[in-house]
């Protein structure tokens, strides 16, 4: 399903743009963006980064061949992200992203009008989209398998939903047209963290709520070489790890103002941690004391963060 057109702008230029039979026309460039199966694609080779994006686009579907998870599994679909609870995986990283995810549900109201950038299959349409909201999901990878196609399982379960191929860092959405915009492990991939930081702000009505969930970081003083990352770098997968305080700076130079600062696994494993469980059991800080030192001493851990726009 296409967005509201009064929401979608050129990714280039930003001007508003006209629905043509099969397309988007931006009326400035005179350009067409086509949209294919409902999705409208708005890449554009203009954009910086664009070779980049691309390679990355190949990339995943490469990876997911090469793993072995590229065939969609309906039932594994139908429990994003909660495979852990509710399949009995014992994987760290949907571990983290269940936690985050709950914690960004905390923040959805019906009615408002939600944006998830780096959305992969979309599979957060089936818990927002029946909490009244108007879900618009997008990511660079558009592939029926393992990307925005995907979504066509989760409109059929929950109903239609907007998706739309885009970059995360020139967003093809107006100024102000979001109550909520938020990422899922995606933030990480930019070629440019302020730039994107920026994006979500931009889109993002003032008041509203920007969202990195389930963010990698590492220690001020580790490596940004990540072992863990090698393999996505050969597929040409952008992977980077930021210090908790790059996060920090990018937003509040986007105007966001953080509320809170989470561990992205959650309490549960604050507490079983030595120095961050002692921490955890101090007096009215100890949460937020615990969740400091974890991002900024251990070597890599995930972080959520939740801001508000104020400018």
């Amino acid at each position: 399903m296409i967005p509201p057109l009064d929401v979608m702008r050129c990714p280039v230029c930003r001007s508003a743009l006209e629905e043509e039979a099969g397309s988007l026309r931006c009326p400035a460039c005179g350009v067409d963006y086509p949209v294919v199966e409902g999705i409208p694609r708005m890449l554009d080779d203009r954009l910086p980064g664009i070779a980049a994006k691309q390679r990355e686009i190949d990339g995943w579907v490469a990876m997911a061949k090469a793993q072995g998870w590229y065939e969609p599994d309906d039932e594994v679909d139908a429990a994003l992200p909660y495979v852990c609870r509710d399949l009995g995986w014992d994987d760290r990283t949907w571990r983290a992203n269940e936690h985050s995810f709950t914690l960004l549900l905390e923040c959805v109201r019906p009615g408002m009008r939600v944006l998830e950038v780096g959305a992969a299959k979309g599979w957060a349409a089936q818990h927002l989209v029946p909490r009244g909201v108007e879900y618009v999901a997008t990511d660079i990878l558009a592939d029926a398998k393992v990307g925005l196609g995907r979504g066509a399982f989760y409109e059929a379960r929950v109903g239609p939903f907007g998706r739309v191929q885009a970059d995360g860092e020139h967003l093809p959405f107006a100024d102000d047209s979001f109550d909520l915009v938020y990422c899922v492990a995606a933030l990480h991939h930019a070629l440019n963290l302020r730039r994107m930081a920026s994006e979500l702000a931009r889109v993002t009505r003032r008041g509203g709520v920007v969202a990195a969930l389930n963010e990698g970081t590492r220690a001020v003083r580790a490596s940004g070489e990540v072992e863990d990352q090698a393999e996505e770098k050969d597929f040409g997968i952008n992977e980077h790890v930021h210090t908790l305080y790059a996060y920090l700076w990018a937003f509040a130079r986007a105007g966001l103002i953080v509320r809170r600062v989470e561990h992205a696994e959650g309490d549960d494993d604050l507490r079983r941690r030595r120095i961050g469980g002692r921490l955890r059991r101090l007096p009215l800080v100890g949460r937020s004391a615990a969740t400091w030192f974890a991002q900024t001493c251990y070597g890599y851990s995930g972080v959520s963060l939740v801001a508000r726009k104020v400018l």
